[in-house]
């Protein structure tokens, strides 16, 4: 039951991953038009700046569930390696409700926000006056899977948790690397 929960989780926060890299390569495409809009042809975009600065918010919440369920994150490991183990076991479980803690303040105030900006229908300001719902949503989407992987995956647990609630095989996964 649990690994069938983890592996649901997963594919969640790969979706979420996915769409972060897609954003990523859209940046990318919109950043090229804006250099050539403005050397080649002197008419800069007024688009491209603030949507691009809004995109690093998304592409940055948007991955984070998925690289802390995968031990993919910025970690001090050498500073935990360091640790005795009581002590490296302390710091395992504050980080897991740091994160936990993290998660469901995103989530939180994500949803409410998404509800407040929904109903009353609050667009930013811009060329294409986005719906503030959208950038409230993937908070409120990131935060409520950051709690998830927060809970069912144990910071140091070592990837091949993860690996193993994803239907891989670690002993395999690690011969290939």
């Amino acid at each position: 039951m649990l690994d069938h929960l983890r592996r649901l989780v997963l594919i969640g926060t790969r979706s979420l991953a996915v769409l972060a890299m897609v954003t990523t390569g859209l940046m990318m495409l919109s950043i090229s038009y804006d250099v050539i809009a403005r050397y080649a042809f002197r008419a800069p975009t007024d688009w491209a700046y603030p949507l691009n600065s809004s995109a690093v918010l998304a592409v940055t919440v948007l991955a984070i569930p998925h690289l802390y369920a995968t031990g993919h994150h910025i970690s001090m490991d050498l500073v935990h390696r360091s640790l005795p183990p009581k002590l490296r076991r302390v710091a395992d479980a504050v980080t897991a409700l740091a994160a936990a803690l993290l998660g469901l303040v995103l989530a939180v105030t994500g949803f409410q926000t998404v509800l407040v900006s929904y109903g009353h229908g609050l667009t930013g300001s811009g060329t294409f006056s986005v719906p503030l719902w959208i950038p409230d949503l993937i908070l409120c989407a990131s935060g409520a899977f950051l709690l998830l992987v927060a809970v069912l995956f144990p910071p140091h647990a070592e990837p091949e948790l993860a690996a193993t609630a994803a239907g891989a095989d670690p002993a395999q996964d690690g011969a290939n690397a």
